[in-house]
């Protein structure tokens, strides 16, 4: 686990106990009879703290009083309550992710914001119970199905036959002065060639539109998540995050097989 991690939890741990969130406290403790027994959000991490079998009733009003607020309201102060209050849970699951399918960093804020869509969404009228339960099972599983579809994404190929179709005929190009340069550049495919071989191309469509939208258009990253409209905020940052990888891992694996398929070509009958 990063050091980044602990760094953050604790910043939201100071964002939480923030004095001025106080008036913002007094408002939900007369909407919450759970928090209607404490004077401050620094009481309610205390109770929640405590992890003694006899105070989990206590605990779970508190949790589900904490989601109500966080789901009825923008401000950061009960989001970062909740992130602070399951901070331990968070730093187990965290240390479970092991890998390099996603680079470290972004596990950090994997973590953390699956964590609070899962908060953000929680059913309270459906799920009456177990809540604590309940969000750390909606968390890990969300993270992982996140992580096994990268690993999957990374270990795509295609085949010769894909890459043929989209890449220029390299059997009549002429010699260049280095002979261990191929005639076709490495750097894949200029991008005004890139419109014509895209059309024809057998590549996942998952893959054509990220390329079509963000490398033939010059569309923002961003602009093109803001347009896909899934989700709320987090969610389009986990996708942001997510096509951002796919599009790097896709152009460096197309530059590498594209290479080898121009030398292959040029060495064919």
């Amino acid at each position: 686990m990063s050091d980044f991690f602990g760094h953050l939890l604790g910043l939201l741990r100071v964002e939480a106990l923030s004095p001025r969130h106080q008036s913002l406290f007094e408002t939900g403790r007369l909407r919450q009879p759970a928090l209607a027994h404490h004077r401050c959000l620094t009481s309610v991490l205390a109770a929640l703290a405590d992890t003694r079998e006899d105070t989990y009733p206590a605990r779970e009003a508190l949790t589900r009083a904490l989601l109500a607020e966080m789901q009825a309201s923008s401000s950061p102060a009960w989001t970062a309550a909740l992130a602070t209050t399951y901070a331990p849970m968070l730093n187990r699951l965290r240390r479970r992710i092991l890998g390099n399918a996603v680079p470290r960093e972004d596990l950090d804020q994997l973590v953390l914001t699956t964590f609070l869509s899962v908060a953000r969404s929680f059913p309270l009228s459906r799920w009456g119970d177990w809540t604590a339960v309940r969000l750390r099972q909606q968390t890990a599983r969300e993270v992982f199905r996140f992580l096994r579809k990268e690993r999957a994404e990374q270990h795509e190929t295609y085949t010769q036959e894909q890459l043929a179709e989209w890449l220029p005929d390299s059997r009549q190009a002429t010699q260049v002065e280095n002979p261990r340069r191929p005639s076709v550049r490495r750097s894949f495919v200029k991008r005004d060639a890139v419109l014509v071989h895209l059309a024809r191309a057998t590549l996942p469509r998952s893959d054509v539109d990220v390329l079509m939208a963000t490398v033939v258009r010059r569309e923002k990253l961003r602009a093109y998540v803001s347009r896909l409209g899934e989700g709320d905020a987090a969610e389009a940052e986990r996708t942001y995050q997510r096509l951002k990888r796919q599009r790097t891992r896709l152009m460096q694996r197309l530059r590498a097989q594209a290479g080898d398929a121009v030398a292959q070509l040029s060495g064919g009958c």
